[in-house]
């Protein structure tokens, strides 16, 4: 590609292959234009840059921020660019990381520093990223409950940055593979739930000794996990909505929220300040990725990592592709 004077071009190392690309593929979330490369969990070194690029030089190592905003509109001037007027996403709207080069606005590409592995930056993008802004959007506290449903690829993310970054102690782990339970507990989760072996509400309010779960993260996203998590908050809870479904959710909002005074959030993407501050958590030692990417897989290979994560083929947590 050739690089425009605002944009910079990066020899890809390491992407990461996240679900989304699935929904991408089979339509459950729209692209922009066909064909698009997909892929949106990038890092690399700059081969490239444009005239005007100042802030990276050629040789950096870099993550990409995938999220394309105008830094312009109320949205992006209030520090919220993933509801830009104007949002494009690389690897959706754009081409993006199952690919050798990909070109990219400089203001996208945040340097990384060596101590950091680019297939640990990869995800970083967006698997870590997107698990840390729903515990923002959650408003998570050190004291807070916080009952996490599916420990896959986001969710031990989830449950690692709030044991290490928030500093809660009480974190509930809900997943129905017993290997994913063990793995978030050694992260940090005091409690784990598989929902087939026990119901899952009832053993939420035993836990917290009936007053239910402070904050609920849902990144599984089907109706079940939706219900349950409304129904296991505690009183002002929060229930944040990360997971993707078409399926219709029915409730009845006095008894499921208005009497709980429950509070529902929606996340999407993540904001590159929170991309920043997990390149200084990772660099410093305060969070370990060392365990979080369990298969690797060449560029040409790319379809077979997606199949071993749609499948769930060995219980992977993260694929990447490596260069």
């Amino acid at each position: 590609p050739v690089v425009g004077p605002d944009e910079v071009l990066v020899k890809i190392h390491a992407s990461g292959i996240c679900h989304s690309d699935i929904n991408y593929r089979d339509g459950v979330g729209k692209v922009g234009r066909l064909p698009v490369t997909l892929g949106h969990e990038i890092a690399g070194v700059v081969t490239e840059k444009g005239e005007r690029v100042r802030e990276i030089g050629i040789g950096d190592r870099v993550v990409i921020h995938y999220v394309m905003s105008c830094g312009q509109c109320r949205y992006c001037k209030s520090d919220r660019e993933t509801y830009c007027e104007k949002y494009q996403m690389i690897g959706k709207d754009l081409d993006g990381g199952f690919a050798e080069y990909v070109k990219v606005p400089a203001s996208n590409a945040l340097r990384l520093p060596e101590t950091i592995a680019f297939d640990h930056a990869a995800i970083m993008g967006c698997a870590v990223s997107t698990a840390f802004h729903a515990l923002r959007r959650a408003r998570a506290r050190r004291e807070d409950t916080i009952a996490i449903y599916g420990a896959g690829g986001l969710g031990v993310h989830a449950v690692q940055l709030s044991s290490r970054i928030i500093e809660a102690s009480n974190i509930i782990a809900v997943d129905v593979v017993e290997e994913k339970l063990r793995h978030a507990k050694r992260l940090g989760a005091r409690d784990v739930v598989n929902p087939n072996q026990e119901d899952v509400v009832e053993r939420i309010r035993e836990i917290t000794d009936g007053l239910g779960a402070d904050v609920v993260i849902d990144f599984v996203g089907r109706k079940r996990t939706v219900e349950n998590a409304l129904a296991c908050a505690g009183k002002g809870g929060r229930v944040v909505l990360v997971g993707i479904s078409l399926e219709e959710l029915h409730i009845s909002p006095y008894s499921t929220i208005i009497g709980k005074e429950i509070e529902m959030v929606g996340v999407n993407d993540h904001l590159k300040s929170e991309l920043r501050q997990l390149i200084e958590f990772s660099s410093s030692g305060r969070i370990d990725l060392s365990t979080s990417v369990t298969n690797k897989v060449r560029l040409e290979d790319v379809n077979s990592g997606i199949q071993i994560l749609e499948g769930n083929i060995g219980n992977p947590l993260r694929i990447v592709v490596a260069q």
